[in-house]
């Protein structure tokens, strides 16, 4: 499982973004990398977000899954979400607050119990919900990272923020400049 992991983080600021983020060099098709295919991924990613933890096959849920992350990918990746990709986003929430329960205080809050597997989806459409529906998709960036596109959540003071994570493709950009300006004839 170290394997699925490595060069993986949740840096996207929220499970919705971190959702996003499974797919890896999404800018790069040659290299694009589904982690939800990696033996262990899915499992270890549900307990690091907090979700829980399942034991068995989850492949049953990965469907599911995969449309809603390549959902929110085109509603926040661009900042202009077109009409169609609301309208299936609309249509995920109506059936997940089917099954959503209020939870006792105010503001209103929808929750899903995440008990069995087929509880993450409906789960994961409330927090995107609730993403999508916040002030903080202003502050939305791509990583600038060559190949990268990953999404995060800019918190920066002066929102300058360019990577996913500077000690990944952050270095990689530096190093590549670094590398051009000294190979450069003077």
């Amino acid at each position: 499982m170290a394997d699925s992991w490595r060069g993986y983080s949740l840096a996207g600021g929220h499970i919705a973004l971190d959702l996003v983020n499974t797919v890896s060099w999404r800018g790069d098709p040659p290299r694009r990398l589904d982690r939800l295919e990696l033996p262990g991924f899915f499992t270890h990613w549900l307990e690091e977000t907090g979700l829980g933890r399942f034991d068995g096959d989850l492949s049953a849920v990965y469907p599911g899954l995969r449309e809603l992350r390549e959902l929110l990918y085109a509603l926040l990746a661009e900042g202009d979400p077109a009409q169609a990709d609301l309208d299936r986003f609309g249509e995920l929430l109506a059936a997940t607050h089917a099954r959503a329960k209020a939870e006792p205080s105010l503001p209103v809050r929808w929750s899903v119990p995440v008990e069995t597997p087929d509880d993450l989806l409906p789960a994961l459409v409330l927090r995107a919900d609730e993403l999508l529906r916040s002030p903080e998709t202003a502050n939305i960036r791509r990583c600038e990272g060559r190949g990268c596109a990953w999404l995060f959540i800019d918190s920066t003071r002066n929102h300058s923020r360019r990577w996913c994570r500077s000690d990944d493709c952050g270095n990689r950009e530096r190093a590549r400049r670094h590398y051009q300006r000294t190979r450069e004839p003077v």
